[in-house]
C-alpha cells in the first residue's frame, strides 16, 4: 500500500458549509460554536477551520539585512553570570556553537530574573567589545533605566575598539521600570537617545518592551497595546527634541514575549508589525521599513516542577516567533526558574534555535503563515483590539500617565486574576510523581521587587 490510495479513494472535494455539516452531524446535537469555538484570553473567536486568505501580501522583515546571522534572525543568548571569567567563556563557547548574539543582562533590569551582571563591571564591556571586532555578533543590553550610564559606557567601549560592523540595542526604556514600580525618568530620556543615535551604530537605542507586563499576567493585546503606547510616548519626546519621526522608529526595537501557545504567538509578531506600519502611517511616513521585533521566551510560562517540560515550551516557542517572523529571538533556558543555568541548559536554549534554523530551514521562508485563514483573522484580531486599548491609553495622557495613576498595573492585575484559575497541562493536571534533580550554578536572587510581579506556572499551581 502507498500514497497512491488517497488519490485512488477520489474523495470529493469539500467547502466550509460542506465540512460545517459533517462536524455538526458528528457532535450529535451538541451546540457547535460551544464545543468548537474557542476564545484567547482577550475574548477573540478561535474557530476550528478558516478558508484561505487570498491575495494576503507576506509581511516585511529584517532578516535580509542580517548578515551576521547568515539571514536569519539573530540567535541571541543570554551573558547573565555574575562570574566575569565565567560568563566570558560561556559566551565564548555560545559564539563558536551557533550563537549570533548576546545580550548583557544587568542585574535589576526587567530581564533578569534574579540572574545578572552586577553593575560596577563594565569593566566587561571592553572585552566584549574587543570579540566583537574581531568576529562580528549582535549585541543587546538589558539594564534598568537606573542603570542608563551603561548604554553610553557601552557605546564608548565599541566605537573604541571599532565594533561597528553588527548590530546593537541599547534598549533604554523607562516605562518598564515605572512600571516595575519605579520613575519614569522619561525627560532622562531625550539627550541620552539624542547621544547614543549620533554614534551612529546599526540596531537601536530604545525598546518599547512588553515582557514585563506578559510575565506578570497581561493578554497578547494589553502585551501589544503597552509597546505602542511606549513608541508613542518616545515619539513625542523625541519630535520635541528635534528627532525626524523616521529616525525614532528606526532607533526603536519592540520586545515581545513567545509562549506556547502556537498560533497567539505567531499572530502576535505579526500584529505588532501591523501595529508599528499604523503608527508610522499616523506619522506620515511614506517609506515605511519594517519593525526589527526582539522575542524572548516567556518567563511565566516556566515551571519549577518536571522543568524538562519547559524545553518542548520554549520550542514552540521560538518556532511560533520564528515563523511570526521575529528578527531576534532569545531563550530562556528551561532551568533558569530553578538557579543559574548551567551549561547543558545553555546548551539546549542555544540548539532550540539553531536546529530550528538549520535542520527545519524555518528561516528560510519570509512570513510563512501570510494567506492562511486563521493566523491572518488572529493577526487583524489583536492588532485591532490593542489598537483599542493602546487609544485608550492615549486617552488618560499616555503611558507615564496611565503608569502613575495605577490604570495599566489594575488591567495586568485583572488579566492575571482570571488566568491563575485555569489548569495546565503537565503541571496541575498530570504533575510528575517524582521530581528529577536539576543541576544549577547558583541560586537566583528572589527579592521581592515593587510593582508587577511576575507569574511562574508554579505560582498557578498553588493556586489550583
Amino acid at each position: 500500500m502507498d500514497a497512491s490510495i488517497l488519490t485512488d479513494a477520489g474523495f470529493a472535494p469539500l467547502d466550509e458549509a460542506d465540512w460545517r455539516k459533517l462536524a455538526e452531524k458528528a457532535l450529535k446535537g451538541a451546540n457547535f460554536e460551544a464545543t468548537l469555538v474557542s476564545r484567547s484570553d482577550d475574548g477573540l473567536a478561535i474557530q476550528p477551520i478558516y478558508s484561505r486568505r487570498e491575495g494576503a501580501a507576506p509581511l516585511a522583515h529584517g532578516h535580509a539585512d542580517t548578515p551576521h546571522a547568515g539571514g536569519a534572525w539573530t540567535v541571541n543568548q543570554r551573558r547573565d553570570d555574575a562570574d566575569l571569567a565565567r560568563a566570558r567563556a560561556q559566551m565564548a563557547d555560545d559564539l563558536e556553537n551557533g550563537a549570533t548574539g548576546a545580550s548583557l543582562v544587568f542585574r535589576g533590569s526587567a530581564a533578569a530574573h534574579g540572574t545578572g551582571i552586577a553593575a560596577g563591571s563594565e569593566i566587561a564591556f571592553r572585552k566584549t567589545a574587543a570579540a566583537r571586532a574581531a568576529a562580528p555578533f549582535s549585541l543587546r543590553l538589558e539594564a534598568g533605566f537606573a542603570d542608563r550610564a551603561l548604554a553610553t559606557t557601552l557605546a564608548h567601549a565599541l566605537a573604541d575598539a571599532g565594533a561597528q560592523t553588527a548590530p546593537v540595542h541599547f534598549g533604554l526604556d523607562p516605562f518598564t521600570a515605572a512600571l516595575a514600580g519605579g520613575r519614569a525618568e522619561s525627560n532622562a530620556l531625550t539627550s541620552l537617545a539624542k547621544e547614543l543615535i549620533g554614534f551612529g551604530f546599526y540596531g537601536s537605542v530604545l525598546n518599547a518592551d512588553g515582557r514585563l507586563a506578559h510575565n506578570a499576567g497581561a493578554s497578547e493585546t494589553l502585551e501589544l497595546a503597552i509597546i505602542a503606547a511606549a513608541l508613542a510616548e518616545s515619539l513625542r519626546l523625541l519630535d520635541a527634541a528635534g528627532l525626524a519621526p523616521e529616525d525614532i522608529f528606526a532607533a526603536t526595537s519592540l520586545s515581545l514575549a513567545a509562549d506556547q501557545d502556537q498560533f497567539l504567538t505567531t499572530a502576535k509578531m505579526r500584529a505588532a508589525r501591523l501595529i508599528h506600519a499604523r503608527m508610522q502611517a499616523a506619522c506620515g511616513i511614506s517609506e515605511q521599513k519594517p519593525a526589527h521585533i526582539h522575542a524572548e521566551t516567556s518567563w511565566r510560562m516556566l515551571t519549577r516542577r518536571d522543568p524538562e517540560t519547559n524545553i518542548l515550551r520554549n520550542t514552540i516557542a521560538v518556532f511560533s516567533a520564528g515563523t511570526g517572523g521575529a528578527d531576534e529571538i532569545t531563550v530562556l533556558p528551561h532551568t533558569l526558574a530553578l538557579g543559574l543555568p548551567d551549561p547543558l541548559a545553555r546548551r539546549i536554549a542555544r540548539n532550540t534555535q539553531v536546529v530550528l534554523i538549520t535542520e527545519s530551514n524555518l528561516a528560510h521562508v519570509a512570513d510563512p503563515a501570510a494567506g492562511a485563514g486563521g493566523i491572518e483573522a488572529l493577526t487583524e484580531g489583536l492588532a485591532e483590539k490593542a489598537w483599542e486599548i493602546f487609544t485608550g491609553i492615549e486617552k488618560t495622557g499616555g503611558l507615564s500617565a496611565a503608569i502613575a495613576s495605577g490604570t495599566v498595573q489594575a488591567m495586568v492585575e485583572a488579566a492575571r486574576a482570571a488566568r491563575k484559575a485555569r489548569p495546565i497541562v503537565g503541571t496541575t493536571l498530570f504533575p510528575l510523581k517524582d521530581e528529577r534533580p536539576v543541576t544549577v550554578l547558583g541560586p537566583l536572587d528572589e527579592m521581592a521587587a515593587a510593582g508587577l510581579r511576575p507569574v511562574l506556572l508554579v505560582d498557578c499551581v498553588e493556586a489550583a
